[in-house]
């Protein structure tokens, strides 16, 4: 997960900044990771010197022979890609050079219409935002060492299209695509999905693909920038029809507009966003001669220590280290701990806590390790996963065999490990745990704002609840993949078994006999529940969502358990928001483990005859709901007593309740005009 780094900060602390492309990438073994070696094709120097040779910086993660190891929040590149660098030495490979900030080291150039981006930022230009933002952050003016033919090439064909010349023979143009909501991940040359397909139709694709290629958006910038599948991905191309395999390998597809360009490199992008619901982890493999994407399974890894309390799961351990900047403080173990049982208990990923180990760093040593270090600048947690391949007739499996957890040391970021809010200036580490042990049971990026997996957590900000159509949905899908084949890979393996994965579940130790909502005009929605047993039980805390598909679950309330019951018991807790419309509403069951259940959601409904405010005086922020004519966005204002408008807000269309702020109101008595399309309504509010 990354936290923003200004550019102001990224061009005055790495040592070198430089247009370059991508000229070649190696894979290499070193000290126990594999790495790529990645050439650059230097044009523009911004900061910094030259060395005498070649320019290379490594980026973590590569696949060489049958081995893949993949980093999480680590800069993937691609031959052929230029844009700026940002460069630092490596600390842990004496001698090279690695992206200062992790994936902000790199702004990319897309050629297609001359911009660049990067995960927390766009460039309208290349040739004059981005270069007069990255002289100003430098402090230097670039000196060109060398022509970028390319970058020229694209700006001449792009002043030809200005001026209607002639450009190509044929200009594309999407006309629709099928499905609307697809999956990442799932249609692999060893898995295959008709989820994980997409087919575009239009015109002017060419007839035969040729250097044509098709584009996501980037999940794991945000959808700044786009990527590409691999060449073996693609199922059918004509000039009215592609059929492409939704990506996931090295860089993962997310929710946005498709793009089409043909072989005489026109460009047409998609009137909708196409949304991406999920992804799963796969990797690329060229084994065949054509690369092609590969689907990962889960295997348990059998150890000495594990083997009879979880012969099929992953066992993780924390680092013995007592060092400062890689020991795991014991505030930090709970918050871990309970994003584990999060995913064990509500998604079946069957991996448990095992004795401290003596490792302090990530490596593919066999130990699933958890411990503190020194990332880069912006990346707040990483997780390196190891896979293992095999080739089975023509194709080639491969099998998840370790995973180790990093997370930035507490001298470089401000950690929050409680169960209650961060400060705004703090970063939820549940929230961070919970995301980086969803790239262990192989999940990949999303766009989504309520999703878990999303590419970024702001600081402040909490996600410890998993999404049941992005998160949890993800997470069946590879389980039941996972056993619904045998592993075939377990020969490949020295010293170890290889067992078939099994996923598990855990039931919170609490019967739920009923769960009702009822709304009372004037006294809110009552929640009331029932429960036949209880054992270790911690509290009930009720959660409500105003859209299924916007909307995230927010906590509204929340009711002590009675620890251990044998008897049945009554419990109630009511939301004295207004409603207008329809609410839904879930209990969340937490025991004295940390570990959660979810119930059954509920929904309640009522329409608004007048215009209402929770609560009445306020602070901060006001809950209103009021008439309002079919199809209409309601308008509020906050009117003083000499009628001047002190706050201001328009509801979306057809919510008949929403919130109005008022952080910026001095406290005194106001009035409330509410337009809901059905005439103007009118109460009064105190603000203190």
């Amino acid at each position: 997960m990354l936290a923003p780094v200004p550019l102001s900060q990224r061009s005055q602390q790495a040592t070198l900044v430089v247009e370059a492309r991508v000229a070649s990438q190696q894979v290499a073994d070193l000290g126990g990771h594999l790495v790529t070696r990645n050439t650059l094709e230097v044009f523009k120097v911004f900061r910094g010197q030259l060395p005498a040779g070649p320019l290379s910086l490594l980026t973590q993660g590569g696949t060489l022979g049958l081995r893949r190891e993949d980093v999480s929040g680590a800069l993937q590149l691609l031959t052929g890609q230029q844009g700026i660098f940002f460069l630092e030495a490596d600390p842990s490979q004496p001698g090279e050079r690695r992206a200062y900030a992790g994936p902000q080291g790199f702004i990319r150039y897309d050629l297609a219409d001359l911009t660049a981006s990067e995960p927390f930022g766009r460039y309208a230009s290349i040739g004059q935002a981005l270069y007069e933002a990255v002289q100003a952050g430098a402090g230097t003016t670039y000196r060109t060492v060398a022509a970028n033919s390319a970058l020229t090439t694209a700006t001449q064909r792009r002043s030809l299209r200005a001026a209607a010349g002639p450009l190509a023979t044929a200009i594309p143009a999407i006309s629709s695509f099928s499905p609307s909501a697809v999956t990442a991940g799932t249609s692999t040359a060893n898995r295959s999905s008709a989820d994980g397909v997409l087919t575009i139709n239009g015109s002017g694709f060419n007839a035969t693909q040729g250097t044509g290629y098709v584009e996501f958006r980037n999940a794991d910038d945000g959808g700044a920038t786009y990527i590409r599948p691999v060449a073996g991905a693609y199922l059918l191309w004509s000039d009215t029809q592609i059929q492409v395999q939704v990506p996931s390998a090295s860089n993962t597809a997310g929710t946005g507009t498709v793009r089409v360009t043909n072989s005489d490199a026109n460009t047409a992008a998609s009137a909708s966003p196409l949304t991406v619901t999920y992804a799963l982890t796969s990797v690329s493999s060229s084994f065949t001669g054509t690369a092609q994407p590969y689907s990962v399974r889960l295997a348990g890894t059998s150890e000495t220590d594990n083997v009879a309390s979880n012969p099929t799961g992953y066992l993780l351990h924390y680092t013995t280290s007592t060092t400062a900047g890689t020991q795991v403080p014991a505030a930090a173990r709970t918050s871990f701990e309970t994003a584990l049982a999060s995913w064990h208990c509500q998604a079946g990923a069957n991996r448990s806590l095992g004795a401290d180990a003596s490792p302090t760093a990530a490596a593919a040593d066999g130990v699933n390790l958890v411990a503190f270090g020194s990332l880069s600048t912006g990346v707040l947690g990483v997780t390196n996963s190891y896979y293992q391949g095999c080739y089975v007739g023509s194709a080639v499996n491969w099998d998840l065999i370790e995973t180790d957890y990093t997370f930035t040391n507490a001298a470089a970021i401000n950690w929050y490990y409680g169960s209650g809010t961060p400060a705004p200036t703090d970063y939820d580490f549940q929230s961070v745990a919970l995301h980086e042990l969803g790239h262990g049971i192989l999940l990949s990026h999303i766009i989504s704002s309520t999703g878990v997996m999303n590419y970024s957590i702001s600081n402040g900000q909490t996600k410890r609840t998993l999404d049941a159509n992005t998160d949890l949905a993800a997470a069946t899908s590879e389980t039941t993949y996972s056993t619904a084949a045998t592993m075939h890979c377990a020969a490949a393996y020295t010293g170890r078994t290889i067992l078939t994965y099994s996923s598990s579940s855990c039931v919170l130790p609490v019967e739920l006999v009923a769960f009702t909502a009822r709304h009372v005009p004037g006294q809110g929605t009552l929640l009331s529940w029932g429960t036949a047993l209880e054992s270790n039980s911690a509290a009930f805390v009720v959660e409500s969502q105003a859209d299924p598909t916007t909307s995230a679950w927010q906590a509204v309330a929340q009711v002590a358990a009675a620890s251990s019951s044998t008897s049945p018991r009554q419990y109630q807790a009511r939301d004295m928001r207004p409603l207008a419309g329809t609410c839904y509403y879930r209990l969340r069951q937490v025991d004295l483990d940390g570990k959660v259940a979810y119930s059954p959601v509920v929904s309640v409904s009522a329409t608004a005859t007048e215009l209402v405010a929770y609560p009445n005086p306020a602070t901060g922020t006001v809950h209103l709901s009021g008439p309002l004519a079919p199809g209409s966005a309601a308008q509020v204002r906050l009117l003083d007593a000499t009628g001047r408008c002190m706050a201001s807000a328009t509801g979306p269309a057809g919510r008949a309740a929403f919130d109005l702020p008022l952080a910026s109101v001095p406290a005194g008595l106001y009035v409330l005009e509410w337009d809901g399309g059905a005439g103007r309504a009118h109460t009064r509010l105190v603000v203190q």
